[in-house]
């Protein structure tokens, strides 16, 4: 018989109930225990039953498969102070807070029954700790009822457990092993010297329980009247401090803060130290910016003070990309004031490309700051000069850019640049200048625009937006092209080159098309020469000699098969040189458009070619098909007519369809490959498919693999679901005719497919095809149906309102009643029935009568 998986038994003992479980548990001992130390949820009833019924075999069961249980559950089963129990949930691993907790509720539990010898058997608790060097099991067992557990603790994770964990330990041997245990534990040199006095002071005493008991713990988890922590004792701390976990308070300790930077400086603290430190307000600057670096991604990074942001010259510091980070939450959080940045940080560089200026005050705080400088270009031209080398502030700067701008008179930008392509985000002084000019006033950027050189006009336009009065100022300077400069991003939002395509300029269309991410259909009307704007001009937009050349020297598929649409002869060249056309529809399209923008001799030469691309064919690209239909064409009297009736036919939703029929047939290449070519060359000629589909339906393979692509018509793509369903299942060979059954229909005149039956139970129901009604009523065999119940019941907490719940514990009712023998034999009977749920009932009832 095969076995029963162990969440189908879990949710037939939920079925059954509180009254029939034990009895049904009793009867499938061996497939209970599997269930409770399976991973699988348990019904809230079975596990107050096992707790209940002290069965030991039950409980360890249960103890090892609670991983995915609740904290309550293993607490509850921790309180039991059961020693088999007690090691199987020690060995539990999860998350470490709550592993911290469950192995502290262990050893609670385990002091409620210390008279019990299992705790110390070979395969006992203690054993198990005696021999593990795991701190995650360690640290808890500082507090344990057992002695000899507590000073292997202290020897091996006594330094990582800090004041608190040993002061823990002296309590436990205290309580449990007497005076005795606590002066062996006294003698340890893993004991912290202040701890081990406590402890000494504490076997000398006539009650050593009121001493340990005397001592409160401060804040850095030390005795309230211990020493303070001082020279080689404050560095040994400081090097074991490495978390956020261990980080200590330092009130009320003399620190040698010269000899810490002297040490930091030999040998950087690890992080959890650097916090420490930097918790003194008398912290030195250098330790709290390395405190800050190396703290970064904890929540309570160290801050540094506003004090100590103006008093370093950030110029210096190692790590420079901090400044931005500190800028960005400093002045959000109003921290640092944004005027007073400005006016007291320095160097000015690293300040104005760090501010954050989508902040208002950081903005305001900076038209201000560059109003002194009106709109002198000398000023500005003494400013973008100085910023390399300028030490001082960014007040200090503008200042310095007034009082030299008698130097910059009469002189241009210096060191111009053109645009680039594909261009970069600015960087150093023309980011800070970019910066500064962004944020002055429309009259003044407006009189400076015509001196800036290109690469500086491409970057505002970029990425720092003007107002459309700016734009037009820079258009009327430069020309409309300019604008090309903007073109010049992959990354282009899609907005913006809406904005730019509708200009119509051919240069501006030759770097969109180039340097951004247009749409195939955008594409397509640049090479055609089609006008995306409104400004009453008839005349195409020309293609420059320089698209020409990106064209010829493009592998890029989508680049070039737009060229079906643009009747240049030069572009239909390269076009067959590069890129094969697999539909006959898109080899006539490129004739058709060559002989209407150039005329029948074009389309003649076409044919006549023989090198495209500079390479030697011996076979024209085009198939002898197109060959014979267009010299036809050519012989007659309106043989463009012709070509276009061709055309046009070989683009109705009867011929695509026919092509889609023909990938069935044995075709080498795949079907999603071939339909991607389809869509390439044909476009959006999906519509319309739906009738066809209606009146000859596609083959099933095919249908899924339209319906699954973005440009399929809805109502065409709800076919691909059926289409998909009847794929996958063995009872319905994929046949180009015959009927074509629905899934309700496969699922009550077959069996479920063989392979993957739950997954296809999944789709059909995922996708309306199916109910979980169907599933209860005619879903065979049995087993797979109640698989697909269990995980759809878990996903249904209201399950008493859901009617295939409702209906099969009416059915449970009415057939196995509340006798547990009779569920017994319909769960024995389950894996190896062939039948419905209802026949397996229906069955079973027979069976037991």
């Amino acid at each position: 018989m095969a076995p029963l998986p162990e969440a189908v038994l879990s949710a037939v003992l939920g079925l059954a109930g509180r009254s029939l479980a034990p009895g049904l548990m009793a009867r499938l001992r061996e497939e209970a225990i599997a269930v409770l130390r399976s991973a699988v949820p348990l019904p809230g009833h079975v596990v107050n039953q096992v707790i209940a019924s002290g069965d030991r075999e039950l409980l360890v069961a249960l103890a090892e498969g609670a991983r995915t249980r609740q904290v309550p559950v293993l607490l509850r089963l921790a309180a039991l102070g059961d020693p088999r129990v007690a090691r199987a949930l020690y060995r539990q691993r999860l998350r470490h807070d709550l592993e911290q907790e469950l192995r502290r509720a262990v050893l609670a539990g385990a002091a409620r029954r210390l008279d019990d010898p299992e705790w110390h058997a070979p395969d006992g608790l203690v054993k198990a700790l005696l021999i593990n060097p795991l701190p995650s099991d360690l640290i808890p067992a500082l507090g344990a009822p057992f002695p000899e557990v507590v000073r292997h603790a202290v020897e091996l994770v006594g330094v990582q457990a800090g004041f608190p964990g040993q002061l823990e330990a002296c309590h436990a041997v205290l309580r449990y092993g007497g005076v005795d245990e606590l002066t062996t534990l006294a003698a340890l040199p893993a004991l912290r010297p202040e701890v081990a006095e406590l402890a000494r002071r504490a076997v000398a005493a006539p009650d050593p329980a009121a001493v340990l008991d005397a001592f409160s713990l401060d804040r850095a988890g030390r005795p309230a009247d211990a020493p303070a922590l001082i020279g080689e004792e404050l560095m040994r701390q400081l090097r074991e401090t490495t978390s956020r976990a261990q980080v200590f308070a330092l009130d009320g300790v003399d620190v040698d803060w010269e000899g810490v930077l002297a040490e930091q400086r030999d040998i950087p603290f690890p992080p959890g130290a650097l916090a420490t430190l930097t918790s003194r307000p008398d912290c030195p600057g250098e330790l709290v910016r390395a405190a800050y670096r190396a703290c970064r991604g904890w929540a309570e990074q160290p801050r540094i003070s506003w004090a100590l942001l103006r008093a370093v010259d950030w110029a210096d510091d190692p790590a420079p990309h901090d400044l931005p980070r500190l800028l960005e939450r400093g002045v959000a959080d109003g921290r640092y004031p944004a005027d007073g940045v400005l006016a007291e940080v320095r160097p000015a560089r690293l300040v104005l490309t760090g501010l954050p200026f989508q902040q208002e005050t950081v903005r305001a705080a900076t038209t201000e700051l560059v109003r002194p400088l009106g709109a002198d270009f000398p000023a500005w031209r003494a400013l973008y000069t100085l910023l390399p080398r300028f030490d001082g502030t960014a007040t200090e700067l503008v200042a310095a850019a007034v009082a030299q701008s008698g130097r910059h008179r009469g002189k241009s930008w210096p060191r111009p640049l053109g645009p680039e392509f594909p261009a970069k985000h600015p960087e150093g002084s023309r980011a800070a200048f970019l910066h500064l000019l962004a944020q002055s006033s429309e009259d003044v950027r407006s009189a400076l625009v015509e001196h800036l050189d290109l690469r500086s006009v491409q970057h505002m336009l970029l990425f720092h937006p003007p107002s459309p009065v700016i734009r037009d100022r820079v258009v009327a300077l430069h020309g409309r092209s300019v604008l090309a400069v903007v073109a010049s991003r992959w990354d282009l939002p899609a907005e913006r080159i809406r904005e730019l395509i509708v200009l119509d300029d051919p240069e501006i269309n030759t770097c969109l098309y180039v340097h951004t991410d247009l749409t195939d259909e955008q594409r397509r009307g640049i090479l055609a020469g089609r006008r995306f704007g409104t400004d009453g001009e008839t005349k195409p937009p020309a293609i420059t000699d320089e698209l020409v050349q990106e064209l010829e020297a493009s592998g890029r598929r989508h680049w070039l098969l737009p060229i079906t649409e643009s009747g240049d002869p030069r572009l239909a060249r390269i076009l067959l040189g590069k890129v094969r056309l697999h539909t006959l529809a898109a080899q006539l399209l490129l004739l058709v458009r060559v002989w209407e923008e150039h005329g029948a001799p074009e389309v003649a030469a076409l044919l006549a070619e023989t090198e495209f691309g500079g390479r030697a064919r011996r076979r024209h690209p085009l198939p002898a098909t197109v060959h014979e239909l267009t010299r036809k064409a050519l012989e007659s009297p309106d043989g463009l007519a012709v070509l276009r009736e061709e055309l046009t036919r070989e683009r109705t939703p009867a011929t695509l369809a026919g092509l889609l029929r023909e990938l069935n047939e044995g075709s080498a290449v795949p079907v999603d490959t071939a339909l991607d070519r389809l869509s390439e060359e044909l476009g959006p000629a999906w519509e319309g498919l739906t009738a066809e589909h209606d009146r000859d339906p596609l083959p099933d393979d095919v249908l899924v693999q339209v319906a699954g692509r973005e440009n399929c018509p809805e109502e065409l793509r709800r076919h691909g679901t059926p289409a998909q369903l009847r794929l996958r299942h063995h009872a319905h060979p994929d046949e180009r005719t015959g009927p074509r059954p629905g899934a309700l229909e496969l699922l009550r005149h077959h069996p479920l497919p063989r392979y993957a039956p739950d997954a296809w139970l999944a789709l059909a129901l995922d996708h309306q095809q199916l109910s979980l009604l169907d599933v209860v009523r005619e879903g065979r065999p049995a087993l797979i149906a109640v698989h697909c119940l269990t995980r759809r019941a878990s996903a249904a907490p209201d399950r008493a309102n859901v009617p295939a719940f409702r209906e099969l514990k009416e059915l449970a009712a009415a057939h196995l009643g509340d006798d547990p023998e009779t569920w017994a034999v319909a769960l024995r009977l389950l894996p190896d029935f062939s039948g419905t749920l209802p026949e397996l009932l229906a069955t079973a009832a027979l069976v037991v009568t």
